[in-house]
């Protein structure tokens, strides 16, 4: 007897279950344009799913209620002008808009981190809140690329965004290195596509000092550059996957100063031997710059260089 109870319930509730009617969009609802598997849709019987926007958000709405048809407006075409943008009006529950289409030309203000500018449609451009500034944070090769809203510099800033230092002369934008000359910046143009750990280098040594002051053409591991008293001027632009050891491969035919190379041999002749030990200047002698590495090839950074002796 209880088997047979039980087996007319499970049969009644596969029936009830099958044939429960789906709930289906309304007439008017807006298409989904979104690329997502949006969930079941789950309203009370007698009513459809009204879609909020074009993805999976819905409100259900009484069938009854709504009109096969959105009632017509006689809108005008609204002239559109120089940094203005059209605004679509409401949809009520129906889907069926509520109004005209409207102009709004308020700019679209924007907080720190967001993006502003750029080569776009008018009315789509945003502008930064107060204390802010949009600035170029793309580097210098890519053309009319929108900015973002960062604290307003009160010096000026690299082609990646950063403020420069204020009194810094010489700076190292995560890419290249600038000369600072009357408030503008004088850059290397090695290609980068994304900079890096940017800072003043007038305190460090290990980059400045680096190439000789009497170097006219400095190869920094990858690309050929020009150099005017120990500072880089320009550089070719190949894109290298090897980092080599960097070095001067010319230089100026006059009188030795301090810091510049008076002696280099290397073993393997990769790059052209210097011996000109008897020339430094008064006070100052051709000596390795790390005595304590005792090494018959003087190549690359083992190179001697005219130091101060100090008597």
């Amino acid at each position: 007897m209880k088997i047979g109870i039980w087996f007319v319930y499970i049969v009644n509730t596969f029936v009830n279950a099958t044939f429960v009617s789906a709930t289906e969009f309304c007439e008017n609802s807006p298409n989904q344009l979104c690329r997502m598997a949006c969930p079941e849709l789950n309203c009370p019987e007698g009513q459809c799913a009204m879609r909020n926007g074009n993805c999976c958000d819905y409100n259900c709405v009484i069938t009854n209620n709504c009109p096969k048809t959105c009632p017509m407006y006689p809108c005008p075409m609204p002239a559109i002008q120089n940094n203005c943008r059209p605004v679509d009006p409401e949809i009520d529950n129906c889907g069926c808009p509520t109004g005209c289409q409207t102009v709004n030309c308020e700019p679209t203000i924007v907080d720190q981190g967001s993006s502003c500018g750029g080569f776009i449609p008018y009315g789509m451009r945003s502008v930064c809140a107060v204390g802010l500034e949009c600035a170029n944070t793309m580097g210098p090769m890519i053309a009319d690329a929108p900015g973002t809203c960062l604290p307003i510099c009160n010096t000026i800033r690299d082609n990646w965004g950063n403020c420069v230092d204020d009194g810094c002369e010489h700076w190292y934008d995560g890419c290249n290195q600038c000369n600072i000359v009357n408030n503008i910046l004088e850059c290397t143009e090695k290609m980068c596509y994304n900079a890096q750990g940017s800072h003043c280098m007038d305190n460090d040594f290990n980059v400045i000092n680096t190439i000789p002051k009497n170097c006219l053409t400095w190869y920094d591991g990858c690309n050929t550059c020009s150099v005017n008293r120990g500072m880089l001027q320009g550089c070719t632009l190949m894109m290298c996957f090897v980092q080599n050891e960097p070095y001067c491969q010319t230089f100026e035919t006059g009188s030795l100063d301090v810091g510049d190379i008076c002696y280099r041999f290397c073993e393997d002749g990769s790059q052209n031997s210097i011996n000109r030990r008897d020339e430094c200047p008064s006070n100052s002698e051709c000596m390795s710059t790390n005595p304590s590495m005792a090494s018959f090839d003087t190549c690359g950074s083992r190179a001697y260089t005219c130091i101060n002796s100090g008597h």
